[in-house]
Protein backbone atom coordinates (compact mmCIF):
# COMPACT_ATOMS: atom_id res chain seq x y z
CA UNK A 1 0.00 0.00 0.00
CA UNK A 2 1.28 3.43 -0.83
CA UNK A 3 2.24 5.53 2.19
CA UNK A 4 1.17 8.57 0.17
CA UNK A 5 -2.41 7.32 0.15
CA UNK A 6 -2.37 6.51 3.86
CA UNK A 7 -1.12 9.96 4.80
CA UNK A 8 -3.50 11.82 2.48
CA UNK A 9 -6.32 11.75 5.08
CA UNK A 10 -8.71 10.69 2.35
CA UNK A 11 -9.72 7.38 3.85
CA UNK A 12 -12.14 5.82 6.29
CA UNK A 13 -11.35 2.97 8.64
CA UNK A 14 -13.74 0.37 10.02
CA UNK A 15 -16.65 -1.66 8.78
CA UNK A 16 -19.43 0.90 9.37
CA UNK A 17 -17.57 3.82 7.81
CA UNK A 18 -16.42 1.71 4.85
CA UNK A 19 -19.97 0.50 4.21
CA UNK A 20 -21.17 4.11 4.32
CA UNK A 21 -18.50 5.18 1.81
CA UNK A 22 -19.42 2.27 -0.48
CA UNK A 23 -23.14 3.07 -0.32
CA UNK A 24 -22.36 6.68 -1.24
CA UNK A 25 -19.97 5.57 -4.03
CA UNK A 26 -17.11 7.51 -2.42
CA UNK A 27 -14.65 4.59 -2.16
CA UNK A 28 -11.81 4.33 -4.68
CA UNK A 29 -10.20 1.16 -3.30
CA UNK A 30 -10.29 -1.09 -0.24
CA UNK A 31 -7.78 -2.63 2.13
CA UNK A 32 -8.98 -5.74 3.98
CA UNK A 33 -7.31 -7.56 6.86
CA UNK A 34 -6.57 -11.18 5.93
CA UNK A 35 -7.50 -12.54 9.37
CA UNK A 36 -11.10 -11.30 9.29
CA UNK A 37 -13.94 -13.78 9.02
CA UNK A 38 -15.39 -13.50 5.52
CA UNK A 39 -19.03 -13.47 6.65
CA UNK A 40 -18.39 -10.10 8.34
CA UNK A 41 -17.44 -8.57 4.99
CA UNK A 42 -20.15 -10.02 2.75
CA UNK A 43 -21.79 -6.65 2.03
CA UNK A 44 -18.42 -4.91 1.61
CA UNK A 45 -17.18 -7.51 -0.87
CA UNK A 46 -20.45 -7.48 -2.82
CA UNK A 47 -20.48 -3.69 -3.20
CA UNK A 48 -16.76 -3.60 -4.03
CA UNK A 49 -17.34 -6.17 -6.77
CA UNK A 50 -20.36 -4.26 -8.13
CA UNK A 51 -18.33 -1.03 -8.19
CA UNK A 52 -15.26 -2.82 -9.61
CA UNK A 53 -13.00 -1.49 -6.85
CA UNK A 54 -9.45 -2.76 -6.40
CA UNK A 55 -8.87 -4.64 -3.15
CA UNK A 56 -5.55 -5.12 -1.40
CA UNK A 57 -4.94 -7.16 1.73
CA UNK A 58 -3.14 -6.44 4.97
CA UNK A 59 -1.52 -9.22 7.01
CA UNK A 60 -3.81 -8.79 10.00
CA UNK A 61 -6.42 -6.53 11.53
CA UNK A 62 -3.79 -5.28 13.97
CA UNK A 63 -1.38 -4.31 11.17
CA UNK A 64 -4.21 -2.71 9.16
CA UNK A 65 -5.06 -0.50 12.11
CA UNK A 66 -1.39 0.45 12.44
CA UNK A 67 -1.11 1.28 8.73
CA UNK A 68 -3.84 3.87 9.21
CA UNK A 69 -2.42 5.28 12.43
CA UNK A 70 -4.89 3.82 14.90
CA UNK A 71 -3.95 1.61 17.82
CA UNK A 72 -6.88 -0.78 17.58
CA UNK A 73 -7.67 -3.56 15.16
CA UNK A 74 -9.42 -2.70 11.91
CA UNK A 75 -11.17 -5.13 9.59
CA UNK A 76 -11.36 -2.93 6.51
CA UNK A 77 -10.47 0.54 5.26
CA UNK A 78 -11.41 2.48 2.15
CA UNK A 79 -9.37 5.02 0.23
CA UNK A 80 -11.77 7.72 -0.92
CA UNK A 81 -12.09 9.24 -4.35
CA UNK A 82 -10.34 12.60 -4.59
CA UNK A 83 -12.43 15.70 -4.50
CA UNK A 84 -15.19 14.21 -2.36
Amino acid sequence: MSNEKVHSNQYVVGLKETLKALKEHRAASLVIAEDVQVHLLTDVLLMAHEQQLPITYSDSSRSLGGEFGIQVRATVAAHLKSGL
